[in-house]
């Protein structure tokens, strides 16, 4: 048997008691494994809990200050993880049956069992503690899978249901009223296709990065040598389009600025990733940003590093939330009536870290957020 040091936490108020059950582990061949800290109270084990730590707990249910199966259950509210062992005076069927409901791994009755009979008791009551933690804990994850898969099968959903739904209506009506439509009203259909099919195309682009990220595969990485600041100039403009044809729906303007504080920068990165990143905090920024204003994203560098900096004057992020932001499908709970899947974020970190970069969040409410991500220039 394994002879790894056994922490034994005895409540007993009887000493006699006390000092025979030491006996009863001196005389097995485990002994020299034992090491059995002995209170008299409920409260006495309730510091000694949270001062040291323990494998079990042996328990009898009379207490000075607790009787009966109360004291057994305040015990387990404060230790749910430990097992416990009730060894007790109290030979009564019934509460041993519900001593067992209410969480105790074993009942024993002092005077009929024998110091083996209490030794294998604790090493099955710590054994089946932790398969009873382990089976736990494949629940929750069996639940939160659950959740998550409910999650995002709405989410798809409802991202998905919309872009189409235009696509259709409006091919609808090239279809059925084409001699009626002028050639503006035509060219604002064939507009809003190829946006709705575009986000379709988001989506299902993040959601292969997400595939990537989640299963055991590692996410690609190719590195390659590229001038930055052109790339980000490139990818700007990109979006300074989208914004103009977008002008006449939005309510708010938005001024998309873009500050490099370096004319060239060699960097060796992959060229996708940084794609990704750069694409999603720039559509991130405004698309929380409903009232319009500037969005800012300022390329610095030095000798060893370049930094990204995307900075908008929209909804902001509640402190409380910021904790989860990067985690996949989390969207704020400020974010309701934006579409979004949930997914961008957790996507950028990745692509950030799988780099050996590092990604910070600064918001304040109603005011913006600016996302800072650090890299090295040259990664291998």
């Amino acid at each position: 048997m394994n002879r790894e040091l056994i922490r034994i936490l005895l409540v007993e108020d009887n000493l006699g008691d006390a000092e025979l059950f030491q006996d009863i582990l001196d005389m097995i061949p485990e002994s020299q494994t034992w090491n059995v800290t002995h209170v008299m109270r409920l409260t006495e084990a309730l510091v000694e809990l949270e001062r040291d730590p323990v494998q079990v707990i042996l328990l009898d249910l009379s207490l000075p200050d607790s009787q009966g199966l109360q004291t057994l259950v305040t015990l387990r509210e404060q230790a749910p993880t430990l097992p416990i062992v009730v060894l007790t005076a109290l030979n009564d069927e019934q509460l041993a049956i519900t001593a067992v409901r209410e969480g105790a791994q074993d009942y024993l009755v002092k005077g009929l069992v024998s110091g083996g009979t209490i030794a294998r008791s604790m090493f099955y009551a710590i054994e089946r503690k932790k398969n009873e933690i382990a089976m736990q804990s494949c629940l929750e994850q069996e639940r939160q899978l659950r959740e998550i898969k409910s999650r995002f099968i709405s989410m798809l959903s409802h991202e998905l249901r919309n872009p189409l739904t235009t696509i259709l209506a409006s091919a609808d009506l090239m279809e059925n009223l084409a001699e009626e439509l002028s050639d503006q009203k035509k060219r604002e259909m064939n507009r809003k296709i190829k946006e709705s099919a575009g986000r379709m195309n988001k989506i299902l682009n993040d959601l292969v990065a997400l595939w990537h990220q989640e299963s055991l595969e590692l996410t690609s990485f190719n590195p390659c040598w590229f001038d930055l600041p052109p790339f980000c100039q490139k990818l700007v403009a990109e979006f300074q389009i989208q914004l103009d044809h977008q002008c006449s729906q939005r309510a708010n303007s938005i001024d998309l600025i873009f500050v490099s504080q370096v004319k060239t920068y060699p960097v060796y990165l992959d060229l996708n990733l940084i794609e990704q990143i750069l694409t999603n905090l720039i559509s991130n920024a405004i698309k929380y940003s409903p009232k319009g204003g500037p969005v800012k994203f300022e390329l610095t560098a030095d000798f060893k590093q370049v930094i990204f900096q995307i900075q908008d004057s929209g909804i902001g992020i509640p402190a409380s939330e910021r904790d989860r932001l990067f985690t996949s499908f989390y969207r704020a709970s400020n974010t309701k009536g934006i579409s979004g899947t949930g997914l961008g974020l957790s996507i950028v970190k990745n692509a950030v870290e799988v780099q050996g970069g590092t990604i910070q969040v600064n918001s304040e409410m109603e005011k913006g957020s600016t996302f800072t991500v650090t890299l090295p220039y040259e990664v291998f």
